[in-house]
C-alpha cells in the first residue's frame, strides 16, 4: 500500500469532522447555510470518501443520499440542499433560489449508483430504484425537445452566478456518466449513454466534418469558422456558442475518456497556455476571466448573485481556482496517462491547501493571479479533491 501524504491525512480528517448522522454538510464554517447537507458537494465528498476504504466516511455518503431522496419533490427534483437544527428536525428545504438546479439530481443518481458498485448494497439500490428512475424521467423531460441535451438555466449548475446557460458541456457530461452507470439497473440505460456520447463529441468540438450532425448549425458553422479552440466548448445555446475553457468540464472528460489522443494533446497544450501567463500551474475554472472593459457578460455577472458579488476578475467563479476541480482534473489526467501533467498538478495542489498562511485551510477557492484564499474555510469537497488526485496516482478511480 502506498504511503499516504500527510495532505491527504489531512482530508480525510477533515471529512470525519463534517459528517453528521444526516450525512456530510457542506463546510465545518456556521455562516450562511454551510452547515447543511447539499446534495451536489455531499455526494463528491461521498465519492471521494469510496476511494478511502473507510467505512465510516463510506456511510456518510450513504446517509447523505438518503436525506436526498426522503424529501425529493413529488416531480422528482432533488434537493439542493437541506437544513437541520440541532435536535436533527428539517428547517428548510431548498430545490434553489433563483433558479432550479439541474445537476443535484445528476449528482444524486451518481452517488446512488456509485455507492452500490463500490459497496456491492444491492438492498440499498433497491430502496433507492424507485427515486433514480424518476430522475431519469424527470430529466427527459428536461431535454425540453427530446433531442437529447439537457437544457439548464442560468444559475443551475454549481456555476450558479456565472454566465453558464442552455446546453451547458458539464451536465452533459454528468448525464453521460449516470446513464452509463445506470446499467445496475437496466442496460438500456447504457444504449442512451452512448447516444449522449456521440452528440457530446459532435457538438461540443466543433469540425467542419460534423456540420451536418450539429444541434444548432447556425451556431456550429460560426464557431467552425472562428477556427480550432483547442479544448471543449463549455456549452452552447440559442444564442451561440460560449467557448470559454471550463475546468470542471475538461476533468470529467478525461476523467470518463472521451477524448481521443489529438484531443488530450491539444486540451494538454491549451492549459499550459493558460498557465503560462499565471502564478502557478493550477487551472482557473473558466478562462478568459470575464472583465468589464471586454466582455458583454459583465453586466450579467453584476446582477447574478444573491448575497454579495463576489465574480470580480479571477475570483470565485470568474477565473478562481477552486481545489475541488483541480483534484478532478489530475485525476482525470492521470487516467489518461498524461503522468507528468498530473503529478506537477497535484504537487501544486497540495501546496495551495497546505500553505502557511491558510494550513489546511481547505479553501473553496483561490484567486488566479494572487493565489490569495477565498470564500469558506474548512469545505469538504476541497478536501475530496486531494484524495481524488492522491488515489489516482494509485491507480484508484471513482469512474
Amino acid at each position: 500500500m502506498a504511503k499516504e501524504s500527510v495532505t491527504y491525512k489531512k482530508a480525510v480528517a477533515l471529512l470525519k469532522l463534517g459528517l453528521t448522522s444526516d450525512g456530510y454538510v457542506a463546510s465545518l464554517d456556521t455562516r450562511a447555510n454551510y452547515r447543511r447537507i447539499w446534495a451536489r458537494d455531499g455526494v463528491i465528498t461521498g465519492l471521494a470518501s469510496l476511494l478511502t476504504g473507510d467505512v465510516e466516511l463510506m456511510d456518510g455518503l450513504k446517509n447523505t443520499l438518503v436525506t436526498l431522496q426522503k424529501h425529493q419533490h413529488q416531480s422528482g427534483m432533488i434537493p439542493s440542499n437541506v437544513a437541520m437544527n440541532d435536535s436533527g428536525q428539517v428547517t428548510s428545504i431548498s430545490y434553489g433560489t433563483l433558479t432550479g438546479k439541474v445537476d443535484t439530481a445528476l449528482w444524486f443518481v451518481l452517488g446512488v449508483l456509485i455507492y452500490v458498485k463500490h459497496t456491492g448494497d444491492r438492498e440499498f439500490l433497491n430502496r433507492m430504484k424507485p427515486s433514480v428512475e424518476q430522475v431519469f424521467s424527470m430529466l427527459t423531460t428536461w431535454e425540453f425537445n427530446g433531442r437529447g441535451l439537457l437544457y439548464v438555466p442560468k444559475g443551475g449548475n454549481w456555476a450558479d452566478e456565472f454566465v453558464l446557460e442552455g446546453y451547458n458541456l458539464s451536465e452533459q457530461l454528468l448525464y453521460y456518466w449516470a446513464l452509463n452507470e445506470a446499467k445496475l439497473l437496466d442496460e438500456t440505460y447504457q444504449v442512451k449513454a452512448e447516444r449522449l456520447k456521440e452528440r457530446i463529441q459532435i457538438n461540443y468540438w466543433p469540425e467542419a466534418r460534423n456540420r451536418s450532425k450539429a444541434y444548432h448549425a447556425t451556431a456550429f458553422a460560426k464557431q467552425v469558422k472562428k477556427g480550432p479552440v483547442g479544448h471543449w466548448m463549455a456549452g452552447f445555446n440559442p444564442g451561440g456558442y460560449l467557448d470559454y475553457y471550463d475546468c470542471f468540464a475538461h476533468a470529467l472528460t478525461l476523467m470518463l475518456q472521451l477524448n481521443t489522443p489529438s484531443q488530450q494533446e491539444k486540451i494538454i497544450d491549451s492549459q499550459n497556455q493558460i498557465v503560462a501567463a499565471l502564478p502557478d500551474v493550477l487551472l482557473p475554472s473558466f478562462w478568459p476571466v470575464i472583465r468589464e472593459e471586454n466582455s458583454i457578460f459583465w453586466q450579467t455577472l453584476q446582477s447574478n448573485w444573491l448575497f454579495e458579488f463576489r465574480n470580480y476578475p479571477g475570483h470565485y467563479q470568474n477565473g478562481g481556482v477552486w481545489p475541488v476541480f483541480n483534484g478532478m482534473l489530475a485525476a482525470g489526467l492521470y487516467r489518461s496517462g498524461a503522468l507528468n501533467e498530473a503529478v506537477t498538478l497535484s504537487e501544486a495542489l497540495n501546496k495551495m491547501v497546505s500553505v502557511p498562511e491558510q494550513r489546511y485551510g481547505f479553501y473553496e477557492y483561490a484567486g488566479v493571479f494572487n493565489g490569495k484564499p477565498g470564500g469558506t474555510r474548512h469545505q469538504l469537497w476541497s478536501a475530496a479533491g486531494v484524495i481524488f488526485a492522491e488515489k489516482a496516482a494509485q491507480d484508484i478511480f471513482i469512474v
